[in-house]
Formats: structure tokens, C-alpha cells, sequence
């Protein structure tokens, strides 16, 4: 059949209300039974004891009778109409754990039926936090009727058994090149939850801007803040925090050091080194500085730090930054430089030592820390507690040392690339013929300016297999991932944009996996029609997404694929 024909026949068939509808993330497990229940005027969720399950549950109620989902994306393929089974008036959850703590590690699988009659609808989990995730499967389950002159909500009738694949699917969100206000991140907790991601890896300070107050040093914020109504307060923080824990998301802090920290700078210029250097030469972008490894006030002030951020954020989990130390700034130090002649060591030494005194502070506070690869990947050797995040080389590089990893590749999961270059007077972009030269290569097939070209589309993100290489046999495993948005070109007016809804293909392969039940790759064939349309979900949720094709594409199947799908 040609291609023309065949969306000609999908669009003149496709009408009423199918057999299925577009779940994302995919579950791991659905058995549709073919049938709709009308969905009550008196429809009630109950059983529910947890008090954010309770609040969740007055939450996806509203949403669903708000949403009236009615699909834009047309199936690929005609499913049977559903067949009318009754009226669905209840949904009945039932938990064993409504006391467990969000935190590394718990259970979030769930079983939902609804069966084709009219005995109810039953959501069952191990834990408060599994529940929250079926919550967000069943509303995707109901849908409109389509019936203009007498809209019904239906709710398809399927069994679904469903987990996680990784149990560390986030996102991180850096705070302190451009600010983003309370509401801008509690949108993203909305959306994080929709996804079924559980982890905002707050970025919260760098060496551009320091906006978090801490009790035990208020100078940082004060002096480091881009201005007062640029700092998140105690109340702030309890507020995301308390906010997501309702969503099961949990909050993980980043104060990441020793570099990245000229902010430091502001209130404490004898802690910090190398910030009156220019930062082409001794630092990764501006602003330059890093501190002072040897200074025993600046170990004061990361022990202060170090032990207030843990008892603030409750997760297990404590990240320690450790990226991107310039080579060059500490040799340049005289003090430092002696430090390290004297003792006979590198600079390489030195900078291992002084992470390793973060780790055990870490640890001596009760968490676990989670550190950038670099340092492991220059030659540290850590214990084998340490979370390491990667974002360059191979996550079996250290689940091989036995270390467990967090994926943040740059070249898949870094949301910020592509958008060309910030530094300023930059005379590269200047073409003098404007048009494309062998010499240019900058402006022509180049990176743009921006050192992670080129955008990262949510194909490409969903292409990544998140066990390439690892060894069933290596003592470290895979915890999950995250997709990063670093700010120097963001804030919250392009939050939604820069996020969704590329993040939502990273979501699925950290839920679904990479791989179904049967060990079958994920296809961007069979996710296209899903994605299509959640991305219009997500719109309609209040989420301004990023448009991924034109509107066009969704009313047509497979029109817009690269090749034609009737030649294979």
C-alpha cells in the first residue's frame, strides 16, 4: 500500500475511542481486555492512608475530569473499538507500607486492574511512593469519548504490572549561573512526577552565584547572590523539598567544590585562589576561582557546609560535586606549590586527599556520597560507597572498579547543548565572505560556540542503552540517570522548553529500560506515536513544551518518518 493510501485509511477509520491508549512511560507489562467503563460522575478513589497519597489522589481525580483527554497523535495501526463494560465508580488502593521514608532504593512497583465490569478498579503497592506511580498510569487510562455533542470520560479496562528498571531517574537542575524562581522548580516536581522521575539533582551554588542560605555562614549568600530576592531561603527549601517528597521526588543537593566555588570569593577572598586570573587560562567558563586545599579556615567553612547540607536534605544521598579542577590554578599558587613540593606529592595527590577528607566527612554525617567522575578518572581511588555520576567516559569504566554509577552522559543527556556559544566579543562568528569556506569551520559543520554540540533531539536521547558494556559480573551497578540542564543560557522563562519534552525520552528509558521483559530493543518506531502524543499531554497539563514536529505529523502516521514505511 502506498504511504498516501494509507494514512487516507487511518484517518477516515480512526474515530471512536480504541482499544488502547498511549502510556508513557511504557509500562513493563499490559494486558488490554478490549473494553471501556464510563467513567462515573461520582467516580471516588479510596483506601488511600498515606497522607501524600491521599493528597495525590484528590489531585489525579481533578486532573483527570479537567484534562478530558482526547488523543491528537492518530494510532499507527486501526486497534478494535472498545466494547462497553458498565461503570467504573472506584478506584480502591491498597498499600502495605504508608510509612516508608522517600529515599535510595524504595519500592515503587505497582499493580492496576481494571477489569471489564463494573466490580471497581484496584491499585495495589508495596509502598505509599509505588501507588503515587500507578496514580499517574491511571490517568492516562481515561480518556474522552470524542463525542462532541456528549463528551464521557472512559476508562480503558487492562491489567498492568509495573516497576522501575533503574531506581535513579533525575533531573538536574543548576541554580546559580541564572536563577529560577520557587514556582519554576515546583512545575518541574509537577512534571518530574508525570514522568515518573523521583530525583531533582539540585545544583545549587557554583562560581558564578551563591543563592543558598545557610544559618551557619549567611555571608555566602549575602556577598554571593546575584541579588537579595535571589536567594532561596530555609522556607524555600522546606517548600521544594516538602513539594516533592508529595510527588516522591526526592531532593538531592549539590555544593559542589573545590571548583566551581569563585562565588566563595564574595564573602571569603582569602579561601578562594586564582580569581584574579582570566578564566581562558585557569578555569572551564567563567567566573575563575577555586579554593584553597591547604587554607584550614576554608576546610572550616566545607565542614560547616558539608554538615548543615546534610541535615537539611534528608536523602541518603549527598552530592559532592568534584568537576573540572583546572590544572593550572593550583601550581600557580606559590603556597600550594610549596605545600606540594615539601611533601613530595602531585598536585593530582593532593587534590585525591582533599576529596577524600569530603567523602569521610560525608560519611560521618550518615549519607552517601555521590561524586562527578573526574577525579576516578584521573587515577583517585575512592570507597566503593562513592556514587559516581559520569558525563564523558563509558559508565563501565567504573561499574568495572566497582564503583555504582549515575549516567549523565554529555553527548545524550546534557539538555543545554546546541544552543551556540555565550562568551562575549567572540570574533569566530565573524564569516568574511558569509558563505561557507574551507576555512571556516566554526560557523559551517562546527560546534557553533558550543563546546556539546549539536542539540541533543529526544531521538537521540532515547537511543542510549543504559547497560552498553556494564559486565554482568562487575561488582558496581547502574542506579539510573539523569538529564542535566547547566544555566548559562537558561532560566525559567525557557525551563519548560529547554526540558520537556527531551527529558520525557530519558524518562523512559530510565523506567522502562532500554530493553523490554523479553530482552527486545526499545524502538524510536514503536515509542513515536506514544511520544507524540504525551507531548501534547504534557502541553495540555500546563507544561510549555517544545513542539517536536509540526501537528501535521500526528494526524498523519508515519508521513513524516525519514523513510518510507510501505518500502520495508
Amino acid at each position: 500500500m502506498k504511504i498516501s493510501a494509507a494514512i487516507t485509511a487511518f484517518a477516515l477509520a480512526w474515530s471512536a475511542v480504541d482499544a488502547k491508549t498511549f502510556l508513557f512511560p511504557v509500562p513493563q507489562t499490559v494486558n488490554w481486555t478490549g473494553a471501556s467503563l464510563t467513567f462515573s460522575q461520582d467516580f471516588k478513589i479510596i483506601g488511600a492512608q498515606n497522607q501524600h497519597l491521599q493528597e495525590a489522589a484528590k489531585r489525579y481525580t481533578q486532573l483527570i475530569l479537567n484534562e478530558k483527554w482526547v488523543p491528537v497523535q492518530v494510532p499507527y495501526t486501526k486497534e478494535p473499538t472498545l466494547s462497553s463494560a458498565g461503570v467504573l465508580k472506584t478506584l480502591t488502593i491498597a498499600v502495605k507500607d504508608n510509612a516508608v521514608k522517600l529515599d535510595m532504593d524504595v519500592d515503587e512497583a505497582y499493580t492496576l486492574e481494571i477489569p471489564p465490569s463494573s466490580a471497581g478498579a484496584t491499585l495495589r503497592a508495596n509502598t505509599w511512593v509505588g501507588a503515587l506511580r500507578g496514580l499517574e498510569t491511571f490517568s492516562q487510562l481515561v480518556e474522552s469519548n470524542q463525542d462532541t455533542s456528549k463528551p464521557t470520560l472512559m476508562a480503558h479496562t487492562a491489567t498492568i504490572q509495573d516497576s522501575p528498571s533503574f531506581g535513579h531517574r533525575g533531573v538536574l537542575l543548576d541554580t546559580s549561573r541564572n536563577f529560577f524562581s520557587v514556582a519554576s522548580i515546583l512545575r518541574t516536581l509537577d512534571a518530574m512526577a508525570y514522568n515518573k522521575m523521583n530525583v531533582l539533582h539540585w545544583h545549587a551554588t557554583d562560581s558564578q552565584s551563591w543563592p543558598l542560605y545557610f544559618k551557619s555562614h549567611p555571608e555566602l549568600s549575602a556577598k554571593g547572590a546575584y541579588s537579595s530576592k535571589e536567594v532561596y531561603s530555609p522556607q524555600d527549601v522546606q517548600s521544594i523539598i516538602s513539594y516533592a517528597e508529595a510527588r516522591g521526588v526526592r531532593v538531592v543537593v549539590e555544593i559542589d567544590m573545590p571548583a566551581h566555588t569563585a562565588s566563595i570569593g564574595e564573602s571569603h577572598p582569602d579561601f578562594t585562589v586564582c580569581r584574579d586570573k582570566w578564566w581562558g587560562d585557569y578555569a572551564a567558563e567563567p567566573a575563575p576561582g577555586q579554593l584553597n586545599p591547604i587554607h584550614p579556615g576554608a576546610w572550616q567553612l566545607v565542614q560547616d557546609l558539608v554538615r548543615e547540607a546534610t541535615q537539611v536534605f534528608p536523602d541518603t544521598l549527598y552530592h559532592a560535586g568534584g568537576d573540572e579542577l583546572n590544572a593550572k590554578c593550583w601550581p600557580s599558587v606559590k603556597s600550594i606549590a610549596d605545600h606540594v613540593a615539601q611533601r613530595n606529592i602531585t598536585f593530582n595527590n593532593l587534590w585525591f586527599e582533599w576529596e577524600t577528607k569530603v567523602l569521610d566527612l560525608v560519611k560521618s554525617q550518615k549519607k552517601r556520597a555521590m561524586v562527578w567522575e573526574d577525579s576516578v578518572r584521573d587515577g583517585a581511588n575512592y570507597p566503593k560507597d562513592t556514587v559516581v555520576q559520569t558525563w564523558v567516559n563509558p559508565p563501565s569504566n567504573y561499574t568495572a572498579a566497582g564503583y555504582d554509577v549515575v549516567i549523565s552522559n554529555y553527548d545524550y543527556f546534557y539538555l543545554d547543548c546546541g544552543h551556540g556559544g555565550w562568551v562575549g566579543d567572540d570574533g569566530r562568528y565573524t564569516s568574511p565572505t558569509q558563505q561557507e569556506t574551507d576555512a571556516d569551520t566554526f560557523n559551517y559543520g562546527g560546534t557553533g560556540g558550543s563546546w556539546c554540540s549539536p542539540f541533543k533531539t529526544w531521538q537521540r536521547i532515547y537511543t542510549y542503552d543504559m547497560t552498553y558494556g556494564v559486565g554482568k559480573t562487575d561488582k558496581g551497578k547502574i542506579l539510573g540517570g539523569e538529564v542535566a540542564l547547566w544555566s548559562e543560557q537558561s532560566n525559567e522563562n525557557v525551563l519548560d522548553g529547554r526540558l520537556w519534552p527531551r527529558a520525557s525520552a530519558a524518562a523512559e528509558i530510565y523506567w522502562s529500560g532500554s530493553y523490554d521483559t523479553k530482552g527486545v530493543r526499545r524502538t524510536l518506531k514503536e515509542v513515536q506515536p506514544r511520544f507524540n502524543d504525551w507531548v501534547y499531554r504534557l502541553m495540555a497539563r500546563g507544561l510549555k513544551a517544545e513542539p517536536i514536529q509540526p501537528k501535521w505529523c500526528a494526524k498523519h502516521p508515519q508521513a513524516c518518518d525519514l523513510n518510507d514505511p510501505s518500502a520495508s
